[in-house]
Parts: structure tokens; sequence; C-alpha cells
């Protein structure tokens, strides 16, 4: 169950050039000062200090204080809940993101965070198999590296397939670390994918260039339909590779999808490969473009809609689906028989075929 505690940073390590990952000690009872601010007290005197029982691949709300105000972002947990005493969140810098920057601009040791949770329902845990795929890009390595090294830190036999993508190869988080535990498990198989890497660069680089697709994951995964995938990233890459998966024959059921947070689209929707989603009661039509959600291509077209949380955890935005077909990757926001009986929540749905939804 999420509970409200509080974190006291005790390290910062550069994880790549633009993620920072913030190592906190779980501390009890209530800061002296606000969230985001240094205590008085050494880290070590920090009353009732206890270790947060979390599954791999969950994430906390963290609230801080901005310019003299409470922000909140969800951030997953990238250590292991096999190394209790501390924990970690690995953070990306993002151009304009208000707490991101923040984080990597302000966040030293001895401040202290307030946070909820542990949430989510992102874990290999809640889907036993014998083989797993793990995908991400960017920060969505996080929560998969939390699953990763709580299976090699429990010397589980689990076969895990590990695929991550990357601007270059400098921009690989973890890389070395990775490496060590392909190397020293031979139940790992570990595969980069460098999008953005120019031909000339890293001569000696054996991995993949370009985006995943389809024959990668043949490559790497030959008995890909046989896997419980986790997939974590942004939006429109999770599109591109969910279509990837399941063009070499993964189930769409096996395909666990993260992601966090509403944001408006950066551009506008595209008309080609974007879905048309209606609004029945207000005759109003939106389309959706690859890895966007509802809510947000909505809000990019003007249409208010209910929605608090943002990311399928309170229920706010649960409408009726009249036709049509989406993906939904929610935290616990919706029942199962709420989806049986045609519900979704419009701030974790993204349409696979034109939809109509009873709003």
């Amino acid at each position: 169950m999420a509970d409200d505690i509080f974190l006291q940073c005790v390290s910062r390590t550069d994880t790549t050039r633009d993620m920072a990952t913030f190592t906190f000690r779980v501390a009890g009872g209530s800061p002296r000062s606000g969230p985001g601010q240094s205590v008085d007290r050494p880290i070590d005197e920090v009353d009732e200090h206890r270790t947060l029982v979390f599954a791999p691949g969950q994430f906390l709300a963290v609230t801080m204080e901005i310019d003299g105000r409470a922000v909140q972002r969800c951030y997953s947990i990238s250590s292991p809940p096999t190394r209790p005493g501390n924990l970690s969140i690995t953070v990306k810098r993002v151009n304009g993101g208000h707490v991101s920057n923040w984080l990597h601009d302000n966040l030293v040791e001895g401040m202290m965070i307030a946070a909820t949770g542990p949430l989510g329902r992102f874990t290999y845990t809640a889907r036993p198999a014998e083989k797993y795929l793990f995908i991400s890009a960017g920060s969505g390595i996080t929560p998969v590296m939390s699953m990763l090294r709580a299976v090699t830190d429990s010397e589980s036999p689990l076969d895990i397939a590990f695929v991550h993508s990357a601007r270059n190869v400098d921009d690989i988080p973890f890389r070395d670390e990775l490496e060590e535990l392909a190397h020293r498990h031979t139940n790992v198989t570990l595969a980069f994918a460098a999008t953005r890497m120019a031909a000339e660069d890293h001569a000696d680089w054996t991995g993949h260039r370009g985006r995943i697709d389809r024959a990668m994951l043949e490559r790497v995964c030959p008995d890909l339909a046989e896997r419980e995938v986790f997939l974590c990233g942004p939006g429109r890459f999770r599109s591109e590779v969910r279509g990837a998966l399941v063009a070499a024959g993964s189930e769409l059921a096996r395909i666990h999808e993260e992601s966090f947070g509403f944001s408006l689209p950066a551009d506008e929707p595209d008309t080609e490969t974007g879905v048309a989603v209606d609004f029945s009661r207000r005759a109003r039509r939106v389309t959706v473009s690859p890895g966007t959600t509802i809510l947000a291509a909505a809000a990019k077209a003007g249409v208010t809609l209910p929605s608090s949380c943002g990311v399928g955890l309170c229920g706010s935005c649960k409408v009726r689906k009249l036709s049509g077909d989406v993906v939904m990757n929610h935290q616990g926001g919706i029942r199962p028989r709420e989806i049986a009986q045609g519900k979704i929540l419009l701030c974790c749905a993204e349409p696979l075929s034109p939809v109509v939804i009873d709003f």
C-alpha cells in the first residue's frame, strides 16, 4: 500500500552526461525543514530509519518545493529491493523540464524530499514466467534496471533479454554495469541500439545502429513469442516497438508498458498515421498520433476532459468506450470488470483503431 515517506539524499552519481542517480535514505517522521530543503542535522542522526518495501519496477510520487510551490512528479525506483537501506531514482535532464532540471541543479547530499509510494503495477513479479524481455529508451531504463538487478542479485535462473535504445554509445546509462551483469550471468542477454550515431563514430561498435525494429528483436530473441515483455520509454518509441513486437509474433496481452505523467504533444497530430477518436455526446473528433494518449491529444485540440493524476491512478478520467481498440497502461485506477464493460482511462489509453467514446 502507498505510504507517505521522507527521503534524505545521501549521494549523487552522474550516470550519463544528462542523467544522474540520486540515492536516498528512508527517514520516518517529519523533516525539520520543508521538502526540497536542507535539514539541520547530520544524515546519520535522522530518526527512525526504515526500509521501503517495494516490488522491482514500481515508482514513487516525489514532492519538492520549487519557487515556493509544492510540485509533484513520478520517478521509478532504479535500485532493487534486494539492496535494503538505500533507494535510488535516476533522472534525465530535459530541456524545459521544471522538476528534472531543479533536481540536477539543486538536490545535494543532506536535502530532504517527500514522497508517496511505492506505486505501480509494472513489475515482472506480477507476471510470473520463465522468460522475459525488458526494452527501454532514455530514462525508461530505470524500472527495468531495478528488475534486472533484482533478478541477478537473487541469482534467479529466469531467462532475461535486456534491450536499451540510446542516441549513441555515450548515452547508454549503466553500460558498464549492464555488460558486467551479462558477462557474469549466462541467463542474461544484452543488446543496445544506437539511434543517432554517425557511421564514422565508434568504428569498433558491434551493436545495432538505428532504431529497434522487428529484425533486431528477432535476432536478439528468436523465441520472442514465448516471453513476457516489459516496455518503458517515450510514447512514440513505445508505439513503434509495440508494432514491431506484434509483427514479430508477440501477443498484446504479454506486452506490459510504463509511461508517466501528462504532457501536451509538441507537434500537431499526423493525419496520415494518426487515429480518429470521436466524443459522441460532444460531436467532436480529435486525431491521436502514435504514442500519444487520448487525453493529451484532446487537450491539444482544446477539448476539456476530466482528469487529475494523469498516470492512471485516480480513475477521474474514466469513460465508456463504445467502439474501437486501445492499449491502456494504467496503475490501478480501473478494475478488470470495468475494462470488460468497455470503460477506459483517457490519461493512459492510446487508440489502435478508430474509437468512439460516450462523452
